[in-house]
């Protein structure tokens, strides 16, 4: 008897989509007989204006007031205040998911994988009524928790690592329903690939210490202020950096390329990041769920700079604490941290060492092999 599968996200920031859609391909690599898999935004069956205010509120707090976007995660994670904010949530959200609602319960799916709280608590909440009968599988994106991602009809969390498990049993889940596998990221990031031809075919030097910047998929953070810091530093480097989907970012990117002469790469939105981790000496970038689960799978070294007040410097934390990453609270500070990166090799191979002690590159594979053999 075949098992239908429902993948579901939100596109409130492009990792939850990420995570979404590598467990899909997974399947589609892994070809386990009797699975039908469907991948959906569950944005998608909302409202056109939930829709549109649900990630252009949050790009706006995180680009524009990141201090009162930490302060409503950092509250809202409190419990008490947490159980009056979650009532009004989830009032909200059931108001504004009655599309999303109505084709879960016309499709009735076996199994149900959510990358989103948002998702997750709809789904729950159809579950706590008794109105559907499939399990519910949360994968929580980042390294740390917050009380958004608990909610009551939910069958098992799948978390990044043991700090989450511990947060989720803090919060009286039950430790039967938590399962450690990371979180989940292209399979092809858990491939070896051919370092000399990636080298050839982006026209990189092999030869010249590597420096890797991404500004995610919307493309934000200091990225103009950390080229600025490269420029300074008296050596010759070079160095690759990723606008995601800031054309405009890309543009004043170039400019300065073009005005501090520096041997550097403009890229926008690509799909083939994974070829630059490979052959990067270190990489620059906020700390997303996503990207920090990429770069462990490809055993690059992370410097962390202006993290979301939130889940990032959760996220962040983690990291330091493993030597995964080095964290740089100001722009000051980075030249001096890079500078001494590039001069202590024998600190970034210890730094990859202790990557390989908590990286799950096989994390997709292992959710969708968990699912496929869930209750069997």
């Amino acid at each position: 008897m075949g098992k239908k599968i429902l993948v579901v996200y939100a596109t409130a920031g492009i990792g939850h989509k990420k995570a979404a859609m590598a467990v899909k391909e997974a399947y589609n690599e892994m070809k386990l007989p009797g699975t039908e898999v469907t991948l959906i935004d569950a944005l998608d069956y909302t409202n056109d204006f939930f829709r549109w205010s649900y990630l252009q509120a949050y790009l706006l707090m995180v680009n524009k007031l990141p201090t009162f976007w930490g302060l409503l995660y950092y509250l809202t994670d409190i419990p008490v205040i947490d159980l009056f904010v979650s009532t009004i949530r989830r009032v909200n959200n059931w108001a504004n998911s009655k599309k999303l609602v109505n084709y879960i319960l016309d499709t009735k799916p076996d199994v149900i994988i959510s990358t989103h709280f948002f998702a997750s608590e709809v789904i729950a909440d159809l579950k706590q009524k008794n109105l559907m009968l499939s399990r519910l599988v949360t994968i929580v994106t980042d390294y740390r928790l917050h009380a958004w991602w608990v909610c009551e009809g939910t069958d098992a969390y799948i978390v990044a690592s043991d700090d989450t498990r511990r947060d989720l049993e803090a919060r009286k889940v039950d430790p039967a329903k938590i399962k450690v596998m990371g979180i989940p990221i292209e399979p092809i990031f858990s491939k070896p690939l051919d370092r000399p031809k990636i080298f050839k075919e982006t026209g990189l030097r092999d030869d010249l210490f590597t420096i890797l910047i991404i500004g995610g998929g919307f493309g934000m953070g200091p990225i103009e202020g950390i080229v600025k810091v490269i420029a300074q530093i008296p050596r010759e480097l070079q160095t690759v950096v990723v606008c995601g989907h800031n054309e405009e970012l890309a543009r004043r990117i170039q400019s300065l390329k073009d005005e501090y002469k520096l041997n550097m790469k403009v890229l926008g939105f690509i799909d083939n990041v994974y070829e630059y981790m490979d052959i990067s000496d270190i990489l620059i970038s906020k700390s997303g769920g996503i990207t920090v689960s990429e770069s462990l799978a490809k055993e690059i070294p992370l410097v962390v700079i202006s993290p979301i007040l939130g889940q990032e410097t959760g996220n962040s934390a983690f990291l330091v604490r493993n030597n995964a990453a080095v964290k740089v609270k100001r722009l000051y500070d980075l030249k001096a941290a890079l500078e001494g990166l590039i001069a202590d090799p024998v600190k970034l191979d210890k730094m990859k060492e202790d990557i390989k002690k908590i990286e799950k590159p096989y994390a997709a594979y292992d959710v969708a092999r968990f699912v496929y053999e869930y209750d069997k």
